[in-house]
């Protein structure tokens, strides 16, 4: 009996595995007080690195909300462009250089260091754009970091 149960737990749990997730609806617009409401969300489940809030969407383009507390690893984006906008707090941002000990995730490296890099200071109202393929690491975070990523996939 025990055997028979187990089988149709299985045989029911198999259809759900095969689906894929559903996209996320498009969502166009954020206002002001959404934004609020995902800052006081991603500091209240955040538990150090890097904890993402998606603010709007459409098809294969999300605009999240990015919070940090503390250095986090380096990164580069294969085949995507990252625009980031500072909506709070500070940290130093390194550039280009070579990402050291990459590990490869699919669609992006993760590494342990940048050397070589380019440092810039970058605060609230701060604009930069990351080209693919380019090394990126958000470290010397002063209280709190908080940016509006857009991830664009292109050609690097």
């Amino acid at each position: 009996m025990r055997a028979l149960l187990v089988a149709a737990l299985l045989a029911f749990a198999l259809p759900v595995q095969a689906q894929e997730k559903a996209p996320m609806p498009p969502k166009l617009f954020a206002s002001a007080a959404e934004v609020d409401a995902a800052i006081a969300k991603a500091r209240a489940r955040h538990k150090g690195g890097n904890t993402v809030e998606i603010l709007a969407n459409v098809g294969i383009y999300a605009w999240q909300l990015e919070y940090r507390t503390a250095t986090t690893p380096p990164s580069v984006h294969k085949a995507q462009a990252e625009l980031i906008y500072v909506a709070g707090g500070g940290c130093t941002l390194i550039t280009g250089g070579t990402l050291k000990e990459p590990k490869d995730n699919g669609a992006n490296l993760a590494g342990t260091a940048i050397e070589g890099g380019t440092p810039r200071k970058i605060t609230k109202g701060d604009y930069v754009l990351v080209p693919p393929g380019t090394p990126h690491w958000y470290t010397d975070v002063q209280g709190e970091f908080i940016s509006i990523a857009l991830h664009m996939p292109m050609e690097p």
